[in-house]
């Protein structure tokens, strides 16, 4: 009897528990490209959760070539996050082929009303706004001041002439004439579309962009001409003719915080990590020097919204959540995360890191070369990075623009191949593809 009694209870609390409906909560997952991102988006997680204790938030980050893999296996495979952070040059193909969700009419309003124009601009897709911007990255010229005043240098290079002259005052050699001092280090490889990223800042000053736009409204090569020829001349000069950068000596950041090169060309993110790696380093940012134009490359990431979540709603929440000041604020100072924002007052900040200035302040008349809003821009920018590569390694371009030429008609043709294929090919009179500043 007393089993019998026994096994009625826990029948009669299996039935009770099962009963109760479980306690969940809503989910909502953020994908983002960049990890030193996290220190914020941590703060984030925490305080979302607080005040909506029904939410878990998780928010992941990788490193930017994983995390475009990773978009690109599970956003057609319908298991991408809810929210993802991304560039206005990887968009385009997920906004056309369906995967990217519209934004509710008051975060519309809130871009076109908190952003700069340009950043609108190349924000809006076939007339549409799609996602939230981040980031507003315009590069800059990086200068070592302590090694400029050593040669007598009294500030950064105003013309390409200039940056030629100081780029082979401020290079190093040992007894053996090999370069252990780069005067500038060039983005001569490190594959994806980087190197023609980095390329296309000298290209713009040269009067050129990457594609250009046909009158038609379509697009074509806008390199394999008397623009692309000097800026291919600048890197084999810099390289071959005047031994101030080469393939043997360490690049970009790393070789600017260990004091191994002069100048370099990057985004403000590798402020906080020189500041870090060489707290002593006597540097400032610098306006890109002019040629026949003057300008640089200019583009943002953005958070864009699945259009297969099912926390539409709660998604755009956390947008809006941590698009408030004190986060961008946090971002901006300890990433180099630049908000493009015109209503927040960043005067604090510039007085902390005064290097963060050239970001946000720009003159009248400055180009932004920016990328076209096309599912195939990536795939045109990493096939053209390829041949460059090989061209600055290449000293027989050294006095010879024929072969410069050459090298620029065969990309060419490629990145037109590319556009045909899409269906966006276009003849007759070409225009760069770049914004100026007013």
């Amino acid at each position: 009897m007393f089993k019998k009694i026994i096994v009625c209870l826990v029948f009669m609390s299996v039935i009770l528990v099962s009963a109760v409906p479980a306690l969940t909560k809503d989910k909502v997952t953020l994908w983002v490209g960049w990890p030193l991102l996290m220190p914020t988006f941590e703060k984030v997680e925490k305080d979302y959760e607080e005040l909506n204790p029904d939410v878990d938030v998780e928010i992941l980050a990788y490193d930017i070539r994983e995390f475009e893999r990773k978009l690109a296996i599970t956003l057609p495979a319908g298991t991408g996050p809810d929210i993802f952070i991304t560039s206005e040059y990887i968009a385009p193909m997920y906004i056309e082929a369906g995967y990217v969700a519209e934004p509710p009419e008051k975060i519309v309003e809130f871009v076109e009303d908190k952003y700069q124009p340009l950043v609108v601009q190349i924000n809006t897709f076939d007339g549409k706004i799609y996602g939230v911007p981040h980031i507003g990255i315009a590069r800059v010229l990086y200068w070592n001041k302590d090694m400029f005043f050593e040669e007598g240098i009294g500030g950064p290079p105003e013309t390409w002439d200039e940056l030629i002259d100081y780029a082979q005052k401020l290079a190093k050699y040992d007894s053996k004439g090999n370069l252990v001092r780069s005067g500038i280090s060039m983005r001569l490889f490190g594959g994806g579309s980087g190197v023609t990223e980095k390329f296309a800042v000298h290209l713009c000053q040269a009067g050129g962009t990457v594609l250009g736009r046909t009158k038609d409204g379509k697009w074509r090569a806008n390199y394999n001409n008397e623009a692309g020829v000097d800026t291919v001349k600048l890197y084999v000069d810099i390289v071959h003719k005047y031994k101030a950068d080469s393939f043997d000596i360490k690049h970009d950041t790393e070789a600017f915080a260990l004091e191994l090169a002069a100048m370099y060309v990057r985004e403000l993110f590798p402020i906080p990590q020189i500041r870090e790696a060489n707290p002593d380093l006597n540097f400032g940012t610098a306006l890109m020097p002019r040629y026949k134009e003057w300008g640089t490359v200019f583009n943002t990431e953005s958070a864009f919204v699945y259009k297969m979540t099912e926390n539409y709603d709660l998604a755009w929440d956390l947008i809006e959540f941590f698009n408030q000041e004190k986060y961008l604020k946090e971002w901006f100072r300890n990433s180099g995360w630049v908000p493009p924002r015109i209503d927040i007052d960043f005067t604090d900040i510039f007085a902390e890191e005064p290097a963060y200035k050239t970001a946000l302040e720009f003159p009248e008349g400055y180009i932004f070369a920016t990328y076209p809003p096309l599912p195939c821009v990536d795939e045109i920018y990493t096939k053209l990075g390829e041949r460059l590569e090989k061209a600055f390694r290449d000293s027989s371009l050294v006095d010879n623009p024929e072969g410069i030429k050459l090298v620029l008609e065969g990309a060419a043709e490629e990145t037109n191949e590319i556009l045909r294929e899409n269906g966006l090919y276009g003849e007759g009179e070409i225009e760069p593809y770049w914004v100026i500043s007013k």
